[in-house]
């Protein structure tokens, strides 16, 4: 299983954070408790900004987490705002991380309303420059909305004169549970795309994700789900493929956060309380093999019918709209 933490927290508060991330920020975790819980649970993987912990990059270290790949996803803000900022680097090289990659929303205005904060997008433009300065490569990705789209043409210029290459272009994906449900009243629709030829302005479906957007509309997914109902592209990773879960199953996802409590994250649901760390492994182990499966988590493609105004969302996965379609029918049920 996966063990994911809230070692740190997050300056930011996205709009579509699958995770839910917001402030307060820092040193959440100890460095010994991070090691303590290691040792029960396995490595660990850092979640929310590494970055924001006094301990950063310390807090990677092989004693805590598990294998970064060489990349440190980040909103920049330790690597802007630390005076040591120079160490932090150095370490960084020492630990093998080659590359760092930062999400924008958009130009200044709208990627600091996105993420709730004013000075998130100097930020990443410092962060930006201090690492290049220092070597490292640097990723930018952009997740497009409905309300930032007419920034796109001239932050890939931005890009281009940063870090001198093209960014990656791309939507985010549904989840059931925290605020992405709020995220869908300005996700892309494929009249958004064409009318701004967001397919055409980088021509790499490697770098671009919207080169062929008639393939991602919801009518379009909920068609190949029809036709393949129980294909994997309708389920994120970290669902469990049966209940009761499977520990042996190696991508069930257990969350550690900020107050102790542990979860189980399995996407099609809202994460589900555990107990709490103090408890121990093997008690939380034990209430996890007896969840049952959550609600709708059954809902089949034929029970779906979609609004004339939803047909034209994008969506990157299948999964992404089948838990939209969940979300809405526990709402529905909320509301009786």
């Amino acid at each position: 299983m996966y063990v994911e933490i809230n070692a740190a927290g997050c300056p930011d508060t996205c709009r579509h954070c699958a995770v839910a991330g917001h402030f307060p920020h820092g040193e959440l975790f100890s460095l010994s408790e991070l090691r303590s819980i290691k040792d029960e649970w396995g490595a660990l993987i850092i979640r929310y900004e590494p970055t924001a912990h006094p301990n950063f990059p310390e807090i990677y270290n092989a004693d805590i987490a598990t294998e970064h790949g060489g990349w440190l996803v980040t909103n920049g803000f330790g690597l802007a705002h630390r005076d040591d900022y120079r160490l932090a680097f150095e370490r960084m090289r020492t630990m093998s991380i080659t590359t760092i990659a930062f999400t924008l929303h958009g130009l200044q205005k709208h990627h600091d309303w996105f993420v709730c904060r004013q000075g998130a997008f100097d930020d990443i433009l410092l962060a930006t420059r201090r690492a290049k300065e220092f070597g490292f490569s640097v990723n930018w990705q952009i997740y497009i909305d409905k309300i930032g789209i007419d920034d796109i043409p001239e932050l890939i210029d931005l890009t281009l004169k940063e870090i001198e290459e093209l960014p990656s272009l791309e939507i985010p994906y549904n989840r059931v549970g925290g605020r992405l449900w709020h995220y869908e009243k300005i996700r892309l629709t494929l009249s958004d795309v064409e009318r701004h030829h967001l397919h055409k302005l980088i021509d790499d479906p490697s770098k671009n994700s919207l080169t062929n957007p008639e393939h991602l509309t919801s009518s379009a997914w909920l068609k190949k789900w029809l036709n393949s109902p129980d294909s994997d592209e309708f389920k994120h990773p970290y669902e469990p493929p049966s209940w009761f879960p499977e520990i042996s199953h190696p991508i069930l996802c257990i969350r550690i956060d900020r107050d102790r409590k542990t979860y189980l994250d399995p996407m099609c649901n809202a994460p589900i309380y555990l107990g709490n760390v103090s408890e121990g492994k093997n008690a939380i182990v034990e209430r996890l093999k007896k969840l049952q499966m959550p609600l709708y988590s059954d809902l089949m493609p034929n029970e779906v019918t979609l609004p004339f105004d939803e047909q034209e969302q994008l969506h990157p996965i299948g999964f992404s709209l089948r838990y939209k379609e969940i979300s809405k029918k526990r709402l529905r049920k909320n509301a009786t």
